[in-house]
């Protein structure tokens, strides 16, 4: 697998005929939208990208992106290193008819009008998808974790109520 400078945008088609593999460090400073979910973003984000032709012809490409966030922890408000691991299957598309016979296992991707993909805009969405919806530390590190306890007890259900199928299943014994 060749290291080089990753590109925007790639012909999927052809890279997938030569069997193309790329691992590659994209810079934090072009992932503005990542940035702006986040607090920051503490590294450089590492990429691999392998172009193949699966057994059913179908030209596709994996994907694998790893980057270190900081996020606000929404139980104590402190920050928090939080590591985004994405791992994606692309299958490159003209239009909605090759989109409706791609399988399942693929993500369906369209080309541009030049028929390329951008790998950056791939990488940047994979990672924001992997981001928590609530982000929290561990219960043992967090500072708010010896405020979490609970109060009182729950009372057990001092009346058991009859089950209404009682008498289906009387009736079904007879």
């Amino acid at each position: 697998m060749q290291k080089v400078k990753l590109p925007i945008s790639v012909d999927p088609v052809r890279a997938a005929q030569s069997g193309t593999e790329f691992e590659a460090i994209i810079q934090k400073a072009l992932m503005r939208r990542l940035a702006e979910s986040t607090i920051s973003i503490q590294s450089d984000i590492k990429t691999q990208f392998i172009f193949e032709v699966d057994q059913q012809k179908l030209r596709i490409f994996h994907g694998k992106a790893s980057v270190a966030v900081e996020l606000t922890c929404q139980r104590c408000n402190e920050p928090m290193i939080y590591q985004c691991e994405a791992e994606f299957t692309y299958c490159p598309v003209h239009n909605q008819e090759q989109e409706n016979n791609c399988p399942d296992v693929y993500e369906p991707i369209y080309y541009d009008e030049n028929g390329e993909v951008n790998l950056h805009d791939i990488v940047e969405d994979e990672l924001i998808l992997t981001l928590p919806q609530i982000s929290k530390h561990a219960i043992n590190d967090c500072v708010e974790s010896k405020f979490d306890l609970t109060f009182g007890e729950i009372e057990e259900e001092e009346e058991q109520r009859p089950n209404p199928f009682d008498a289906l299943a009387q009736l079904k014994r007879k």
